[in-house]
């Protein structure tokens, strides 16, 4: 079978469900984790543990999966995160402990973080510029398929057959998509550099991105925008089943309405990108991010105040809002980090993972210890967080483009 061709559309969708590894990781059991309390007789802290656990491996392995990519090429490094990823998730559903998961789901990020660090330096590889923001963001469109339906079928397996089959269809689909990668993937990485897994320059390209002021202003307009996304990710189960009265699977189509504005966003992107630029996509996502954030924070403040118990689409309704700007900045922000180093993609791809998933995991366990039986924690976390986005591309994109 002859590998996908670089103009083909299916090859950019392909990408796209390479990179929707760790969202599948996540929103897939998402509906079940109110109801892991009680059969691992634990907290709501611990569960959450469980996806803060999974980022901090995201992180760590950012960091190796780029340069590795760099020096051996794309295709094998992928190969083998897939396979971890796969083996790890079939571990995830023979745990017998709430620690025992979260080991597990440790490792089960060292293999799914693969998917994300290559998916986007091949996207680098192969497309140059407003091409690049344009096929990130219909990547953006393809990976939100899977957050819009993997939390339905999450709540209708976890119904049915119960929390671990969930991480059994993971592993299902992990192993479907390696052989994807093997038979339809041709390696994207040209110019293998031999020095890149060499610790002196790995610390010199890290050394080198760190100090690009436009790099360090784009990486964290995507942290910051994913870190407010992961907080929902983080305390909605909690909060729309404990204040809303949602279950599990009323919860999936809950979250996927969040997921259309996050694909109405990528969306936006496509259409617009080469007409307006980078810049000024970014700067629009920016401002829905603090828009939403602020929104959802007023109405629940307000209901708060008032003692009332709203309709949970006050809650679901300006993460729709916040979550369109995500998958505007997202895009946009990862094409302008990576378009300055075309000889390093995969170590600017891993650095900035490494800063997303670390800010991401960092708000995660804050939402996850300060939930209580109001919506404030999570409506403040997502607030503070899309005005953390608008100041980075404020006071850092928009300074460094004035001053190059």
């Amino acid at each position: 079978m002859r590998p996908l061709s670089r103009d083909s559309t299916a090859l950019i969708i392909l990408l796209g469900f390479i990179t929707a590894l760790g969202p599948l990781s996540t929103d897939m059991y998402l509906p079940s984790l109110p109801g892991l309390t009680a059969v691992f007789q634990t907290d709501a802290a611990a569960v959450q543990l469980t996806l803060s656990a999974f980022l901090a491996g995201f992180a760590v392995t950012q960091l190796i999966y780029g340069p590795a990519s760099d020096r051996f090429g794309r295709r094998p490094v992928l190969l083998a995160g897939i396979a971890i990823f796969t083996l790890a998730s079939v571990g995830c559903a023979f745990s017998t402990s709430i620690g025992m998961l979260i080991a597990w789901r440790f490792v089960q990020a060292l293999g799914a973080c693969s998917g994300v660090v290559l998916g986007r330096a091949m996207a680098r590889d192969l497309f140059e510029g407003a091409a690049a923001a344009r096929a990130l963001s219909m990547m953006a469109m393809t990976l939100g398929v899977t957050p819009a339906v993997a939390p339905i079928f999450g709540g209708w397996f976890f119904s049915r057959f119960g929390w671990q089959s969930n991480f059994l269809v993971m592993a299902v689909l992990g192993l479907l998509l390696g052989l994807c990668v093997l038979l339809l993937l041709a390696e994207s990485n040209r110019r293998p550099d031999p020095t890149a897994t060499r610790i002196r320059p790995m610390l010199r390209n890290f050394a080198t991105l760190a100090g690009h002021a436009r790099y360090r202003g784009f990486v964290l307009c995507v942290a910051f925008s994913y870190a407010g996304l992961f907080a929902f990710i983080s305390g909605s189960a909690f909060t729309l089943s404990r204040v809303f009265g949602v279950g599990p699977l009323a919860y999936g189509y809950c979250f996927t309405l969040m997921v259309i504005g996050y694909v109405g966003g990528g969306f936006l992107g496509t259409r617009l990108t080469y007409r307006l630029g980078v810049n000024a996509m970014l700067g629009l996502g920016a401002a829905l991010c603090a828009g939403g954030g602020l929104l959802m924070a007023a109405l629940q403040t307000w209901a708060w105040a008032a003692g009332q118990s709203w309709h949970w689409f006050s809650l679901v309704g300006p993460m729709m809002l916040f979550s369109a700007g995500v998958g505007l900045t997202m895009p946009q922000g990862q094409a302008g980090a990576l378009q300055p180093f075309p000889q390093m993609a995969g170590s600017a791809a891993s650095l900035m993972g490494f800063v997303q998933m670390t800010v991401a995991a960092l708000v995660g366990i804050g939402v996850g210890h300060a939930l209580n039986a109001t919506a404030l924690p999570l409506s403040y976390s997502v607030a503070a967080c899309g005005v953390a986005t608008l100041l980075s591309f404020l006071l850092i994109v928009n300074r460094a483009a004035g001053e190059g």
